[in-house]
């Protein structure tokens, strides 16, 4: 004889599962064009499909591999060569470094670049001197040792000079 949780499973079992019936599966057209699926007959008129009758077909294609091509090689930018960085013992800078302590405030950033040349640190300030103002550091060098000195530039003038002593 079974056990009870046998005949309790195999009675939920046939509880839960329909059972096939043959109810017919019948596709109809409603009057305002829209398609539904029914178990009885249409009306003659608008019946599209009975599948007891004509069953769904499935259609398997076979296909050939696709390849892809790359993109034709006109309008497209060759990308820039990767630029080597430089080392830290290369100097930046085409200036005199002594000439650092002699920037004063009211000076043209193209003197500036003229007299001490290329700074080190080139940053964008917007804290305070507004969306136009350039931070340039200049790091200690042989002609200025132990001190960095930073300006502030703003409307292509030096608006700050600020030297830091650094051991």
């Amino acid at each position: 004889m079974p056990s009870l949780p046998v005949v309790l499973s195999l009675t939920l079992l046939l509880l839960t599962c329909p059972l096939a019936t043959g109810a017919p599966i019948v596709k109809c057209r409603g009057d305002d064009g829209s398609i539904f699926y029914q178990d009885s007959p249409c009306k003659t008129s608008i019946e599209l499909r009975d599948f007891d009758i004509d069953s769904a077909t499935v259609s398997v294609v076979p296909g050939s591999p696709v390849t892809t091509t790359p993109p034709p090689a006109t309008g497209r930018r060759a990308r820039a060569e990767p630029v080597a960085r430089r080392s830290p013992e290369q100097k930046i800078s085409s200036g005199n470094a002594s000439e650092r302590r002699f920037i004063r405030t009211g000076m043209s950033e193209a003197e500036v670049l003229r007299r001490i040349g290329k700074p080190e640190v080139d940053a964008h300030s917007s804290r305070k001197q507004g969306k136009n103002g350039k931070q340039w550091s200049y790091l200690p060098a042989a002609g200025d040792p132990d001190t960095i000195t930073t300006l502030t530039i703003v409307g292509g003038q030096v608006a700050n000079v600020e030297r830091k002593v650094v051991r």
